[in-house]
This record gives structure tokens, sequence and C-alpha cells, in this order.
């Protein structure tokens, strides 16, 4: 058969995350036009009802991109990256890392 006959090369890891990356520029311009109440607690669900991300899959990815200028926002995502989280602590906002798993050095 024609597949057995092709070369096996690469990797494919079946226990990989499947992350929504979310910029935060994106999420500026939903609570700019209010279909994000940036009062509140911004999640997997809050980002699913607001309609920035179609369904939570393993989680949300905050990465930084943009602009962001939304004032004391509190995130609780399951990764962001330090831009994100620098971009967010200048404009009084907050960043609550959930469910990672740190491991020793």
């Amino acid at each position: 058969p024609l597949h057995m006959r092709m070369p096996k090369r690469g990797f494919n890891n079946a226990f990989a995350k499947k992350w929504n990356a979310v910029r935060l520029d994106r999420i500026q311009l939903y609570i700019d036009n209010g279909k994000l109440d940036a009062k509140g607690v911004v999640d997997a669900e809050a980002l699913v009802k607001a309609g920035v991300i179609r369904r939570a899959k393993d989680g949300v990815r905050l990465i930084n991109g943009g602009e962001f200028k939304a004032k004391k926002v509190t995130f609780k995502v399951n990764h962001a990256s330090a831009g994100a989280v620098a971009a967010i602590e200048a404009a009084g906002g907050k960043v609550d890392v959930i469910g990672l798993r740190l491991t020793p050095n």
C-alpha cells in the first residue's frame, strides 16, 4: 500500500494541549463595543459568551498584541505571555493563571 511506502517523518504529540490564543487588542475591541464586561472576571466562559472565541478548547492563552487600555480588568486564563501580563498590569489589571503546573529545574 502507498501509505506504507511513504517515509514517516516528524512527531505528533497525542497529549498536546489545544489553546485558544486571544490577542489583547481583540479583547479591547469587545470591551469598547460593550460585548464584554470589564468589571467582572474575564475567563473562558465570558469570552465564549461575548463571542471572542467560539469554544473553550483546553484553555485560553493571552498574547500581547496591539494596545490594551481597559482599567482594572481581572483575567482568569490558563496561560499568558510575559508581554500580555506586563500590558495588563500597566493598565491596572490583574492576571490569574489557573491550571498551570510548574516543573522544578
